[in-house]
Formats: C-alpha cells, sequence, structure tokens
C-alpha cells in the first residue's frame, strides 16, 4: 500500500495533489508544529499583470501551537476580499465562471481552524479534479516516536504501508536505512510542472496554487496537467485506477 503525508496547506500546488492522486491513503500531518511564513497559510497566484501574489489567511499564531490547533484570526470580510482579489485576476480565464461558484460555496463556510478551511479547500481541489484517495490524519495515530523517522515509520505502520511516497524535500532527512529496515519503501517525488496558458501578462509561472490551472484550462484539461509529469519509474501503480 502506497502512503503519503504532507502537512495541511491552503489551496495546494499540483505536486502537493499529485501526491495525494498517486497514493492509496494520503494522511494530513497535523499534528506538528505550526510554521509562521508557509504554506499552510497561504498560496501562490498569478496577477493579471504577471506578477506572483500571494492569498494569506489571517491566522491567531502562538509560538508552540500545532497545525491543528491554530485559529483562524478575526477579521471582517477576509474571505470576501480573497474571492474579489482572484475575480480581479482570473475573472476572464476560461473555467473561471464555471467553477467560481463552488469556490464560493467553499468559503462561505464558518471555520474556526485553519487546519478545517485547509482540509476544505483540498478537498475542493480533489473532488474538481476527480481525485477520490481516501484520507487520514496523523493525530489519529496515537502511539507513535516524536523522532521524524520513526514518527513516519510509526504513521505507515499504524496504516498497514509499504511504501512511502515523499516529497522530494524530504530526502534531506530520511533515514532510508531505518525505513528498510522496517520494511519500508521510501520514493521521493519529482514532479516536474506541465505548462500551460494562463490569463495575465507575461511567461507561464509554475509551483502555483492547483486553482491557477483550474480556473485557466478547466477540471479536465488540469487533471491531465496535474499527472502529465511522469511517475517515479519505481513507484507501482495505486491499488485502484486513478480517479
Amino acid at each position: 500500500m502506497i502512503l503519503s503525508t504532507i502537512q495541511p496547506s491552503f489551496l495546494p500546488w499540483l505536486g502537493y495533489l499529485e501526491q495525494i492522486a498517486r497514493a492509496d491513503l494520503f494522511v494530513y500531518l497535523d499534528d506538528v508544529q505550526y510554521t509562521k511564513q508557509d504554506w499552510r497559510n497561504r498560496n501562490r497566484f498569478k496577477s493579471s499583470k504577471g506578477q506572483i501574489e500571494f492569498l494569506t489567511v489571517p491566522v491567531q499564531f502562538s509560538g508552540n501551537a500545532l497545525i491543528r490547533d491554530v485559529p483562524i484570526a478575526t477579521q471582517p470580510d477576509w474571505q470576501k476580499k480573497m474571492l474579489q482579489r482572484l475575480k480581479s485576476w482570473y475573472g476572464k480565464a476560461s473555467a473561471f465562471d464555471t467553477l467560481f461558484p463552488a469556490l464560493q460555496d467553499m468559503f462561505a463556510r464558518n471555520y474556526h481552524l485553519l487546519m478545517d478551511l485547509d482540509v476544505a479547500a483540498t478537498e475542493f481541489l480533489c473532488k474538481t479534479l476527480d481525485i477520490d484517495t481516501p484520507t487520514a490524519f496523523s493525530s489519529s495515530v496515537l502511539e507513535k516516536s516524536t523522532d521524524k523517522n520513526q514518527k513516519l515509520i510509526d504513521i505507515c505502520r499504524h496504516f498497514g504501508a509499504d511504501i512511502l511516497y515523499d516529497g522530494a524535500a524530504a530526502a534531506a532527512f530520511i533515514d532510508l536505512d531505518r525505513f528498510r529496515a522496517a520494511g519500508i519503501t521510501v520514493i521521493f517525488q519529482d514532479y516536474r510542472p506541465v505548462p500551460y496558458e494562463q490569463v495575465g501578462d507575461g511567461p507561464f509561472l509554475s509551483h502555483l496554487s492547483a486553482l491557477d490551472a483550474i480556473f485557466n484550462c478547466g477540471s479536465e484539461r488540469a487533471r491531465d496537467i496535474l499527472l502529465g509529469s511522469p511517475a517515479p519509474t519505481d513507484l507501482p501503480p495505486r491499488s485502484r485506477q486513478i480517479g
């Protein structure tokens, strides 16, 4: 069984969703320390002028809070302002009018915790891209180590996974020998963004929120783009067809 686990992120990029799509189970790594100026509460978009812009969810952050415990700050109309900015950047995109109402509905809910919004936003993107991978939370694994490597091993063992499909950045701390000794194969992602047409001035910009591809290309084409980067040659197909 292939397991992938990442910290909850706000409207994540295509590479994040590719890890979900190619796994048999995706685990939100929700019981680790929240980090400021990170992808937990913000993401990148392309403005109509061709510049990278950030949308940021306001949070009330204390120094030692776990991701699952971080509340959204009380700021009037932050959702409305965020939607207005998206409309100004993507209003002329080919699939904007079709997909924007569902995004509005997602934002209209009353979220107290950042993690609840992040999960809802990720579920919205997965539904739009026809990704049906089951999900779970690392906080549901009660018996696990605080050591980074052992914690991931404990999560894999808890869910019965023998393959961990992890991001390329994890190679900096993953101890492959420890995972092999535990009977778990680690395969690192090598995601290569596929260019597509974007509204706005300037050249193609990659590593943006997946919303950029969805608004510009529509859900079916965006799904093809998502899976356009070849899977690692040593990553087996998941136990059922993607989608």
